[in-house]
């Protein structure tokens, strides 16, 4: 016999949050609601109470739905009927922490990157610190800064010290308002530190009262120089006149969280609506800069410069060629010398001597050798084999394939003894290099600062760097080549293990990247790929794959979606979803975002999950 339940009565709770506030007016806000849809502009009411307070940039509470919600102000106005209006609950913090300026540049970069405004909030401004919001702030007052709007790419010399020049240029400008410098990495910052003294510095490394405290000083305080990386593109300087971003070509510009927008074109988007001077510095531009230099929206400014650069052919797979041992002795003798691999680590598989079977684990993974000394183990289940047999042919001995960095200074190490060999790669990164003499054996992404130079730069398999899988790895070699060159002594020489006949050759011998860049430029227009294309990554359910492709194409033939979009796909994603990938050209671009957009609207209307959505990524595949 079923237990009947004890009754219970509802109790309803009355929330005073629908009476006037006295006419003072109500403010315009974003809410950081954490739904996709829900990223318009919303009308709360101003209780009077508060009426002193809410301003352009404060960030408040607000009532959403059943609960409570950040908020962001963007606007304030008066109306004659408030009924029905929500009130604001109250301010977080007295301080603002937006600009219009800098609020409409949030709202561009979520329109062209279909985003809620919040995602693109989230990034540009700190956490707020309760502890800096009760420091007192004055704001400087001060006439804004004359502006002569100029877009310009300088390149580094080589043989010269990159940073120095960058702080050379920045004292330069004089005091005609505030720079912005946005930079890869921290390291980059800590490096242009060392000559520019009093930067305010917008770093995610920094702890977080000092990080908010600098972002605030940047909306109230002028002629400021800041150091920052790629969230500081958003800083809200009232007097900005001029950004300078360093090596535009880097992968570290661009947001790993949804919706993936990066600091160059931010930086160009922020440079046309505010008219402020944009300067792009690097040893060569990525292949996006490189078309809007062809096109003439930024004017080239190169240097005069030669390199001595010579070339050993390798004829049987060997490191370092027979004819490279002479000018690296010669080079030892002067000074340091530098090595720059290809990757990191010391293999990536083994190779049977005998049978020239590829050893694969019980498991499936490929079997590898971690370093010297180290036992082989398995890539995926780490299983060891202490006593490593061929699998078909019973043999014990073996090749190391895909060497690395650390493989490669073992070999070094042999062929050049006496002299001390580094290693810089990995979380084992040199910030600098302080002995006269000795070998470096350096990633691309970890070469360190010799005070006078290296005596020679080596770059080993080369090819390699070209030959690799995604459409950016012309463009990542060249700037790999051209950076490491600009390590080099004055009348250093640069030693290439690559094939004579290689176009980079006498592009880095000149100087001259464009000598290369033009027929990068053309392969990528013939094929129709970035720059000259939008490009959008949807990843998505595979069961919901094919009635998307459907739909898209039912979209284009209606013409809601452009009839030059191309629709590649699915393939597996990594993340084992269906990927799309839509390509359309640049002026058909914004048509194509927002048709995506209104897309991943409607699957959040319909509480479906959203598609991983990427706009202009890094790369392709």
């Amino acid at each position: 016999m079923a237990v009947a339940r004890p009754l219970k009565l509802k109790a309803e709770v009355f929330r005073n949050r629908s009476l006037p506030s006295d006419n003072t007016g109500i403010a315009r806000v974003w809410v950081d609601s954490g739904v996709y849809h829900l990223d318009s502009e919303f009308d709360y009411a101003i209780p009077t109470s508060l009426d002193s307070v809410i301003e352009i940039g404060v960030r408040i509470v607000v009532p959403f739905g059943n609960r409570e919600c950040e908020a962001i102000v963007l606007s304030r106005a008066v109306i004659e009927n408030q009924a029905g209006l929500k009130q604001i609950i109250k301010v977080l913090s007295a301080f603002p922490v937006a600009t219009t300026e800098s609020l409409h540049l949030i709202a561009e970069v979520s329109k062209r990157w279909a985003a809620h405004p919040y995602d693109v909030l989230r990034s540009a401004i700190p956490p707020r610190s309760a502890a800096v919001d009760k420091e007192s702030v004055v704001s400087e007052k001060g006439p804004a800064p004359s502006r002569k709007l100029v877009r310009k790419y300088l390149q580094f010399p080589p043989a010269q010290d990159a940073y120095r020049l960058i702080a050379e240029y920045v004292a330069a400008r004089g005091t005609a308002g505030s720079v912005l410098v946005l930079l890869p990495d921290s390291r980059s910052i800590e490096r242009l530190r060392e000559f520019i003294s009093g930067a305010t510095v917008l770093d995610s490394n920094l702890d977080k009262s000092e990080r908010y405290r600098n972002y605030l000083k940047t909306m109230h305080e002028r002629e400021l120089v800041v150091l920052g990386t790629r969230s500081s593109v958003f800083a809200p300087l009232p007097d900005l006149a001029e950004i300078i971003l360093v090596d535009d070509g880097s992968e570290s510009y661009y947001e790993q969280r949804s919706p993936g927008w990066n600091a160059r074109d931010v930086a160009a988007l922020r440079s046309e609506l505010g008219s402020i001077s944009l300067t792009l510095m690097g040893y060569s531009p990525s292949a996006e800069v490189a078309r809007l230099i062809e096109i003439g929206w930024i004017k080239y400014q190169p240097v005069k410069a030669s390199l001595t650069v010579k070339s050993f052919q390798a004829s049987s797979g060997e490191l370092l060629p027979s004819g490279i041992f002479t000018p690296i002795r010669s080079a030892l003798k002067k000074g340091p010398v530098l090595f720059v691999a290809p990757r990191k680590g010391y293999s990536q598989s083994i190779l049977c001597t005998q049978c020239r079977n590829v050893s694969l684990c019980e498991c499936g993974g490929k079997v590898l050798q971690r370093g010297v000394g180290r036992a082989i183990e398995c890539s995926l289940c780490q299983k060891k084999q202490m006593d490593w047999r061929c699998a078909w042919c019973q043999s014990q001995k073996f090749f190391l394939m895909g060497r690395g960095s650390e493989r490669f200074a073992q070999e070094i190490g042999r062929a050049f003894p006496g002299f001390t060999v580094t290693e810089s790669s990995g979380e084992k990164i040199l910030d600098s290099f302080l002995l006269d003499e000795g070998i470096v054996i350096a990633t691309p992404g970890a070469i360190p600062k010799s005070s006078k130079g290296f005596s020679a730069v080596i770059l080993l398999e080369c090819e390699r760097l070209f030959s690799q899988s995604d459409v950016r790895s012309q463009e990542r070699a060249r700037g790999i080549l051209f950076s490491s060159a600009g390590t080099l002594a004055i009348g250093a020489e640069l030693l290439l293990v690559i094939s004579h006949s290689h176009p980079v050759i006498s592009a880095l011998s000149a100087w001259k990247p464009s000598l290369i860049t033009s027929r990068e430029l053309r392969d990528r227009e013939e094929v129709g790929f970035p720059p000259f294309t939008r490009s959008l990554s949807l990843e998505i359910e595979s069961g919901e794959a094919p009635a998307l492709i459907r739909g898209l194409k039912s979209a284009q033939s209606s013409g809601r979606l452009p009839a030059s979009t191309r629709i590649l796909g699915p393939s597996q994603a990594a993340s084992g979803k269906s990927r799309l990938l839509l390509l359309v050209p640049i002026d058909d671009g914004e048509e194509l975002v927002s048709l995506i957009h209104e897309f991943q609207r409607k699957r959040s209307i319909s509480k479906k999950t959203l598609a991983a959505l990427r706009i202009d990524p890094y790369s392709l595949s």
